[in-house]
C-alpha cells in the first residue's frame, strides 16, 4: 500500500505506517480513508505533509492500481508517555459536494483575495440563482462543479438523459449540492458516483453484467470468509405511491404513479410521497427510486481475508454470486456490491463487502430472491 501526498507544490510518498481503512461507496460522493503513522516532529518530511487545514490532495495505491483520490480532512496529534501514532483522515475529492451549498452569485464576489484554486474555478460558470430553467442535467452539473475545479465523467449508458432538458429546477436554499444532483439524477434513473481519480461519475449500471466471482459455501468451508445476511422488514412497504408536487391552486396532486414492493407480498403497508423536483413524468421514475432504497434493507455482508480474488480488487459496482444455504441463500443469487472496505496493518490485509440485490441499481423489477424455497 502506497500514500501520495501532493501538498500542490511537490508529491510525496508515504510508504510506512501501522494501519490503514478505506471504505469505498459506489451510491456515494464521498469514499473515505483512514490510516495512523509515527508522527516525528523533527523529520521536516512528515512537518509539510501533515500541515493542519491545507486539504493536501492524497492518492492512495495499491500497487500500480489506484484505489482513490482525496482531500486529507482530519488530523489527530498525541503525546504521552508512552509513543501515540497521529490518525490523518480524509474524503474523495468530490466530498465537498456533500457539505457545501451551491454558491450562488459572481465568482468574484466569493473569491475576493487571490487564492491558489483561483485560476482554477474564476473563468467558469457558476451558478448564479436557486432556479434553473430549460437547462439539462449536464448543464446543472457543470455548473455545480466548476467552483470546485471538479470535472465529471457521463458513461454512454445514460448521455441522452443527461442532454434532456427540465422546463424548471429549483434547489433549497439550504440543500447541498449533492441533495439537489441526486434528486434530479434520479428522476432520470440516473446514479451519481465517483471513481478512483476524484471524478463524478454519472452512470447507469448494465442489468446484464457477469458476476466475477461465485462464492458457494455448499461446497464446503471458504477459508477467512463470513457471511451475513440481513433483512430489516419495518422499513419495506408493500405499495409506494408517489404523487407530482402540487401547485398553489391544487387542493390535492393530480399526477402520481405506483409500484409494488416482492418483498412485502402478504400484508398491506403503503408508503406515499412527494416528487418535490423534476418533471411530470418523471413520477414512475420516482416511484422506482424509492423502492429501490427500500430494497437496501436486505443486505449481504461478506468478511474475507483477502483484498483480491482471481487477481482482482474488490471494488464497488461489481457483480458476486453466493449459494449458501446457512445464511437462506438455497439458491445461487447474483448481488452487487455497494461498499468495499480494505482494512490492513503490517500483519493482514481485509476486506468487507457490504451487497444488495442488482436491481437496487440497475432500473430492472425486481423479483422475489427466496421464491420456491418454501411450500408458501
Amino acid at each position: 500500500m502506497i500514500l501520495e501526498i501532493n501538498d500542490r507544490i511537490r508529491v510525496r510518498k508515504l510508504n510506512y505506517f501501522e494501519n490503514f481503512q478505506i471504505l469505498m461507496k459506489y451510491d456515494s460522493l464521498g469514499s473515505s480513508f483512514k490510516f495512523n503513522f509515527f508522527f516525528d516532529p523533527d523529520n521536516i518530511e512528515h512537518k509539510e505533509m501533515a500541515c493542519i487545514g491545507h486539504y493536501h490532495i492524497a492518492k492512495l495505491k495499491e500497487g500500480n492500481e489506484t484505489l482513490m483520490t482525496g482531500f486529507i480532512l482530519s488530523t489527530v496529534f498525541d503525546d504521552s508517555p508512552e509513543a501515540q501514532l497521529a490518525v490523518v483522515g480524509g474524503y474523495s475529492l468530490p466530498g465537498v459536494l456533500q457539505d457545501c451549498e451551491i454558491p450562488i452569485g459572481d465568482p468574484a464576489s466569493w473569491i475576493k483575495t487571490p487564492k491558489v484554486y483561483s485560476r482554477e474555478v474564476m473563468d467558469k460558470t457558476w451558478p448564479t440563482t436557486w432556479q434553473s430553467d430549460s437547462l439539462s442535467l449536464k448543464e446543472i452539473a457543470q455548473k455545480m462543479l466548476n467552483p470546485f475545479g471538479l470535472s465529471m465523467v457521463i458513461d454512454d449508458s445514460v448521455k441522452a438523459a443527461m442532454d434532456e432538458k427540465y422546463d424548471e429546477t429549483t434547489a433549497k436554499e439550504k440543500q447541498s449540492i449533492k441533495s439537489y444532483l441526486c434528486e434530479l439524477a434520479a428522476q432520470k434513473n440516473i446514479i451519481i458516483t465517483d471513481d478512483e481519480f476524484g471524478r463524478v461519475v454519472f452512470i447507469r449500471p448494465f442489468s446484464n453484467q457477469t458476476p466475477f466471482y461465485h462464492f458457494d459455501r455448499n461446497s464446503g468451508i471458504i477459508p477467512g470468509t463470513k457471511f451475513v445476511l440481513s433483512f430489516n422488514g419495518q422499513a419495506m412497504h408493500s405499495h409506494i405511491r408517489v404523487f407530482q408536487q402540487q401547485d398553489q391552486d391544487e387542493e390535492i396532486p393530480s399526477i402520481e404513479n405506483q409500484v409494488e414492493n416482492p418483498y412485502v407480498p402478504f400484508v398491506f403497508r403503503p408508503h406515499v410521497d412527494v416528487q418535490n423536483c423534476g418533471d411530470a413524468d418523471n413520477t414512475l421514475n420516482a416511484a422506482r427510486n424509492v423502492l429501490s432504497k427500500e430494497l437496501k434493507n436486505l443486505t449481504l455482508t461478506i468478511e474475507t481475508d483477502r483484498w483480491h480474488i482471481n487477481g482482482k480488487l474488490f471494488r464497488p459496482g461489481q457483480i458476486i454470486s453466493v449459494t449458501n444455504k446457512y445464511v437462506y441463500l438455497y439458491k445461487k443469487a447474483n448481488w452487487f456490491i455497494e461498499e468495499v472496505t480494505l482494512n490492513g496493518d503490517a500483519k493482514k490485509m481485509t476486506a468487507t463487502l457490504k451487497c444488495v440485490i442488482p436491481e437496487v441499481y440497475n432500473g430492472k423489477d425486481p423479483e422475489y430472491l427466496f421464491k420456491g424455497i418454501n411450500l408458501h
